[in-house]
């Protein structure tokens, strides 16, 4: 009867032995999974970091812009001053000089020239302006898509921090069931 007894006891040990050995299997796979996170959490901090970089330079992009178009600005009130004085001199010379037509067609000339390259910036402008919208919103959509990815990375290590407190917990239980055991066979 003893002989069964230890042959049952045995085959329970074997059994926990054999569970055991999965469950360190088992941590051991969600070891290999905590360190493929932790890698893929490194990547996703190196895209932040490059996402960042490239928003600053966006922003110095966007700065250089702003001086740009603060200096057309300063180019098209001088221009304007410039248009203005010549109107004035345009109706003072009217009164009367005909020699003088001819440098008033010159300066005609130079206006419209003038207008056109204002038309010409007001095109760029409007066109720096497009692609800094498309930048913004390009920027925006990155930003969505980090916060997102972070979100479910976040929950996914919460889940496996919990997973692997269950499993030390029961591994400590099993542990001292074993010793429990070992303590009954040997006495």
């Amino acid at each position: 009867m003893s002989d069964a007894l230890l042959a049952q006891v045995l085959d329970r040990l074997n059994a926990m032995d054999s569970t055991l050995q999965k469950l360190v299997e088992g941590q051991e796979r969600l070891e290999r999974e905590q360190i493929a996170i932790r890698q893929e959490q490194e990547e996703i901090r190196k895209e932040q970091q490059e996402i960042r970089r490239e928003q600053q330079e966006i922003r110095k992009e966007q700065q250089e812009i702003r001086k740009e178009q603060q200096e057309i600005r300063k180019e098209q009130q001088e221009i304007r001053l410039e248009q203005q004085r010549l109107r004035q001199e345009q109706d003072s010379l009217r009164a009367g000089q005909t020699e003088l037509n001819g440098i008033v067609a010159a300066l005609l000339h130079r206006q419209d020239e003038t207008d056109a390259k204002l038309e010409a910036l007001a095109a760029d402008i409007h066109q720096l302006h497009r692609e800094f919208s498309s930048l913004k919103q390009t920027v925006d959509r990155l930003e969505q898509k980090m916060d997102s990815r972070y979100e479910q990375l976040s929950a996914q290590i919460e889940d496996i921090k919990l997973d692997l407190n269950f499993i030390a917990h029961r591994t400590v239980d099993n542990e001292r069931i074993i010793y429990k055991l070992k303590e009954m066979l040997f006495r």
